[in-house]
């Protein structure tokens, strides 16, 4: 039974990898180009993992035009607010002192890491004329652990002046130790308003050039021009987390029925599998925030230990004096609402198909480990066997991510 479930679950995790791509358009990647600059300039509306048409990846949602070292000065100078996270981390970005300084946007964005994409320009009519480029600069407010807005910034090729951006959110999944994007049209919304009411800024507009098949993008492109003029200001919005309600209970009767060992046990499983995982999340963004000058991915190392082994330790030490349907729901609906809460605390609204069954699956993982252990003390070969499959499963759901199949 429990070999036939383990395949099932591999099917099914298969199965959401093809729904998935198959969620694309399947054509030829586009080579549509787009005139800016006056159309004296041509630009591919897209960016690539490689110098080719073929690697594309997401659309290009921003274009400022104006010079393009202040276009780098007003994003990483900060003119208002108390953002000043990127400060620490990066220690490139510097706070105003007086209005007179004033010159850039409500936040200091952050120098930012991430993997080389390319796009296409030409400048000329002409897309023959174009070259490949590689990002001028790459920009984050966020932290590289949790969640953050990523901004990479291409450069005119020639005497043009004009930036175009690729904004997108992304969070660090720690199943995949890479990151996962979550919209570009919400770091365009960002970034958009990062721009709007400046008084450097002339006027922002948006343009439509049909490049809305990656992502959420609706093919609408942002406009910034850049000027010397000042403008009304606008306020940044920013949101608020809501706190949970505590139900009363007759205190005497929770006395009583925490004092058996399979309700402290069936309560303790599920909040040991959302502490380990929080803990993961929150103490390497801590500790990146700690340690600027250190590669966040080597603050990332110490933690993923505790997502390989002290997850299904957790579950097995809990699970042992429950039984099987407890245990498999106890860790099953714990690891579920530990990604649940990880999510929504980074604001994380989206996500693909695939990633989703990825976590159904290591839920289910981790509720064949419980099955296993309940009432392990007693010696079993099928609930050993149940153990077996669920430690299986649980390293082959850590691998696939990471082998990129899902």
């Amino acid at each position: 039974m429990a070999l036939v479930v383990f395949v099932l679950v591999l099917a099914t995790l298969g199965a959401g990898s093809v729904v998935f791509d198959a969620a694309g358009d399947g054509s030829e990647p586009p080579r549509e180009f787009a005139t800016v600059d006056n159309e004296t300039s041509t630009l591919w509306p897209y960016t690539s993992r490689a110098t080719a048409f073929d690697g594309r990846t997401l659309a290009l949602n921003l274009i400022v035009y104006g010079d393009t070292e202040e276009t780098a000065l007003h994003l990483t100078e900060q003119s208002e607010g108390d953002w000043n996270e990127t400060d620490e981390e990066e220690g490139d970005a510097g706070v105003a002192e007086d209005d007179e300084a004033v010159f850039g946007t409500a936040t200091a964005w952050g120098n930012a890491e991430g993997s080389t994409r390319y796009t296409y320009a030409s400048p000329t009519p002409d897309p023959d004329d174009g070259i490949w480029l590689a990002e001028s600069y790459e920009l984050h407010d966020g932290t590289y652990l949790g969640t953050r807005h990523h901004i990479r910034a291409y450069e005119s090729p020639a005497d043009e002046n004009w930036t175009a951006m690729q904004a997108h959110q992304e969070h660090w999944d720690w199943f995949h130790l890479r990151h996962t994007v979550d919209s570009i049209e919400e770091s365009q919304q960002y970034v958009e308003t990062e721009f709007m009411g400046r008084w450097f800024v002339d006027d922002v507009t948006r343009v439509h050039m049909d490049n809305d098949r990656s992502s959420d993008g609706d093919g609408w492109v942002t406009v910034v021009d850049l000027a010397d003029r000042p403008t009304a200001l606008t306020v940044p919005f920013i949101g608020l987390l809501g706190a949970s309600v505590l139900r009363r209970f007759d205190r005497d009767g929770i006395v009583r029925y925490w004092g058996t060992p399979r309700v402290r046990n069936t309560i303790a499983l599920p909040i040991s599998l959302i502490a380990v995982y929080l803990f993961v999340r929150f103490g390497a963004i801590a500790l990146e925030g700690a340690l600027p000058s250190l590669d966040p991915r080597i603050v990332a190392a110490p933690f993923y230990p505790l997502i390989f082994g002290g997850l299904p330790v957790c579950t097995y030490v809990f699970a042992r004096r429950l039984d099987r349907p407890t245990a498999f729901s106890a860790a099953s609906i714990g690891f579920a609402v530990a990604i649940l809460l990880d999510y929504t605390l980074l604001g994380v609204t989206r996500l693909p198909v695939n990633v989703l069954v990825h976590r159904f699956s290591a839920a289910v993982a981790l509720g064949f480990v419980a099955v296993g252990a309940s009432h392990a003390e007693r010696f079993d070969s099928e609930r050993h066997g149940y153990v077996r499959t669920g430690v299986i499963l649980w390293v082959v759901v850590l691998l696939l991510p990471l082998l990129q199949f899902v």
